[in-house]
């Protein structure tokens, strides 16, 4: 599938946030991405379309103060995930951070979300710590890192 990635848009908001909510079970909301969009010097907010007709695919946001990123959010829709689509979409962070001289990165990921440790550790992820009671429900998180 031939895929575009750009920068997001003051139009691309609620489709963000409902898939925020509806993949991740959480949003920041529409105001405070429409400020972060607008207001913060570190944050750069993608999203992943299909060039034939901008339907939306995916979605990054990531913090960047080199040589230090974080990734905040990186998802593919459901309906389109392994399809290789979540590769091309690291493949592009990995790439845009290089140009950024981001030399490390880092991520939270839920202990109870296997399924993205393994495919963060596929991209050479490794655990350096926990942050206890992260999320909302009290879950901890795991705090990944990769140097560049």
């Amino acid at each position: 599938m031939n895929t575009r990635i750009r920068f997001m848009e003051e139009s691309d908001i609620s489709v963000v946030v409902y898939n925020d909510r509806r993949i991740l079970g959480q949003s920041l909301g529409e105001e405070t991405l429409k400020s972060e969009l607008n207001n913060n010097p570190f944050a750069y907010y993608f999203v992943m379309e299909n060039p034939e007709d901008s339907a939306f695919l995916g979605h990054v946001s990531l913090w960047i103060d080199s040589p230090m990123a974080q990734i905040l959010n990186i998802y593919v829709i459901p309906e389109l995930q392994s399809h290789g689509l979540g590769s091309v979409l690291m493949d592009f962070v990995l790439e845009f951070l290089k140009q950024h001289e981001v030399s490390t990165l880092t991520l939270e990921v839920r202990q109870t979300n296997t399924s993205a440790q393994l495919y963060y550790k596929k991209y050479g992820f490794t655990k350096v710590a926990i942050r206890k009671q992260y999320y909302e429900n009290g879950e901890d998180a795991d705090l990944m890192l990769k140097n560049l």
